[in-house]
């Protein structure tokens, strides 16, 4: 007899812990962005065996729940979906999603080599992103709306979900192409030979003096090599 229930009760509780493994759901997070690293705001982010739907915040980032073996489809305007699969049982699972152009570009721009290469690369970046980068925002009120009749918000138009991402998809790319100008001058070559700091010294110099746009914008090739020194001798100091 206590044999038997001893039984009984493992049997239970090999229930009880099968059915919390069934149960228990992974949170499926991490960024979506392109391959020029432009985060991609208010992407659709759709469970396709639970239904769930969620959206990308401003920074890309994304949360969706699932369970082992969930597809889960990633969605943005102009790029072409991808698909992640939930390979965990429980816990977190971070999977960063890298979006590909569906290559909807705008006419061809000649390109010569009066154009340095970050704005040859600039020239292409426009043309990419032209599809969204040229429509214009939506406004309060309509077109239509008669002289004095005050101010129409409509949630289908400035309010909605592809006017938001395309809102802060605008904002996202002018800070892209700013980090991409800063990045085209303030390079690891340069700072190497001016500096002559390597390996993860160089990256911990360049991450604490990263310069902002205005000054990279004002500043010459001669003075960005003082300002470079400037910024390494006062970063030697507070090493010792």
């Amino acid at each position: 007899m206590k044999v038997l229930l001893r039984i009984i009760a493992l049997g239970c509780i090999f229930s009880m812990a099968f059915a919390s493994l069934v149960n228990a759901q992974v949170t499926v997070t991490g960024m979506i962005s392109d391959s020029n690293k432009l985060v991609l705001p208010y992407a659709t982010v759709s469970n396709l065996n639970s239904g769930k739907r969620s959206l990308s915040d401003q920074g890309g980032y994304y949360k969706i729940t699932g369970n082992r073996n969930d597809r889960i489809v990633i969605t943005f305007v102009g790029y072409v979906p991808d698909t992640v699969i939930v390979n965990q049982t429980m816990g977190t699972q971070t999977t960063n999603v890298i979006l590909v152009s569906a290559g909807k570009f705008l006419k061809g721009v000649e390109v010569t080599s009066q154009y340095s290469p970050y704005q040859i690369d600039s020239i292409e970046r426009r043309n990419q992103y032209g599809y969204i980068l040229d429509k214009p925002n939506q406004q309060l009120a309509g077109g239509s709306t008669p002289q004095g009749a005050g101010i129409v918000i409509s949630p289908i138009t400035r309010f909605s979900k592809k006017e938001k991402q395309k809102r802060q998809f605008k904002t996202n790319y002018e800070k892209m192409e700013k980090e991409k100008y800063i990045d085209s001058r303030f390079t690891p070559i340069l700072v190497n030979k001016v500096t002559g700091l390597t390996g993860d010294s160089l990256q911990l110099f360049m991450r604490d003096n990263y310069p902002d746009y205005n000054t990279m914008r004002t500043i010459g090739n001669n003075d960005l090599l003082y300002w470079i020194t400037d910024k390494y001798k006062a970063w030697m100091a507070k090493q010792h």
